[in-house]
């Protein structure tokens, strides 16, 4: 349809909404119009997989990775699910991998509604809870590069670790293979130990240690720490300069108004003024302009002008 008949249509039946809510939604009210642009999302699926069934057909495997509860993970999954049909125009199966318990899990449906009975979309997907399911059948895998999701799994968090910790440094792979490995358990124990419990289990191998330390994984989380306590220091910096900032703001009005009202300020005034802390100056510029200038100077801890000239 051309664009002109197009717009034309689309202003007829707002203009007439009255009319087309009685033909397609009778118990409805007509409220107002809302802008039909739709807000543009830089959206990334975690995995996305091309398989084939057990009858060879085509389907997008959506593993979506899960740490920590998100109120609107159906909603989310049900967009990409759409995203990639209009993409590749494949089914999509998504399954969302939850790392570890968490609050209320959804039950794995996206009701774009207020029931099962109105009409919208339905989005059904699947959620496999890793703490659930036995580490042993992690283990028992020939593949140890999934040992390390171990970690994330059913028995004793400290026992199931080591056992992989163990078993990933006697494995037949390449050193720095086997190093990024121990790293990543590392992390993944993390989500259920405490860090100083994850590294006293690591102990008690030096081989376990020494992987560790050559992991990527480990280098950025020392350069997350240090960037850190960059951070940290920059931020506590700022704050002191405008805390003195502050200060010395303070100091140079009382000095202005001081001077203003009583003339040169003599040499003890002076400073006293540079050493008042915060407190001081605070009670001195709420009394500055009404404050005789025997008062000022006792508020700055200096005696009388008279007993200062007698000494």
């Amino acid at each position: 349809m051309p664009a002109v008949y197009d717009q034309a249509l689309k202003r007829l039946l707002t203009d007439a909404h009255d009319g087309v809510l009685a033909l397609l939604f009778p118990r409805a009210r007509w409220v107002a119009e809302r802008s039909p642009e739709l807000p543009p999302h830089r959206r990334e699926a975690d995995l996305v997989w091309e398989v084939a069934d057990s009858y060879d057909d085509r389907v997008l495997l959506h593993l979506e990775l899960q740490a920590d509860a998100d109120p609107e993970l159906g909603e989310r999954l049900a967009e990409y699910a759409i995203r990639l049909w209009r993409r590749d125009h494949l089914p999509v199966r998504s399954v969302v991998v939850a790392l570890r318990e968490q609050g209320p899990l959804t039950d794995g449906r996206f009701l774009m509604g207020r029931g099962e009975r109105e009409p919208g979309l339905h989005y059904i997907y699947e959620v496999l809870r890793l703490w659930q399911l036995p580490a042993a059948q992690v283990l028992a895998l020939p593949d140890e590069r999934l040992w390390p999701l171990a970690a994330l799994m059913a028995g004793d968090a400290a026992t199931v670790t080591l056992a992989a910790a163990e078993g990933i440094a006697g494995a037949a792979l390449p050193r720095a293979e086997r190093s990024e490995l121990a790293g990543l358990l590392t992390v993944l124990a993390g989500l259920r130990l405490a860090p100083a419990a994850v590294a006293d289990l690591m102990r008690r191998s030096p081989m376990i240690q020494e992987l560790i330390e050559a992991s990527s994984f480990t280098r950025l989380m020392r350069e997350q720490g240090e960037a850190k306590g960059r951070q940290e220091g920059r931020q506590e910096g700022r704050q002191e300069g405008r805390q003195e900032g502050r200060q010395e703001g303070q100091r140079e009005m009382a000095q202005t108004i001081l001077a203003a009202r009583f003339g040169p300020l003599a040499p003890d005034e002076l400073a006293a003024l540079q050493r008042a802390d915060v407190a001081a100056l605070g009670a001195l510029a709420a009394h500055v302009a009404t404050d005789s200038r025997e008062q000022v100077r006792a508020r700055l801890g200096l005696p009388a002008a008279q007993a200062a000239d007698r000494g």
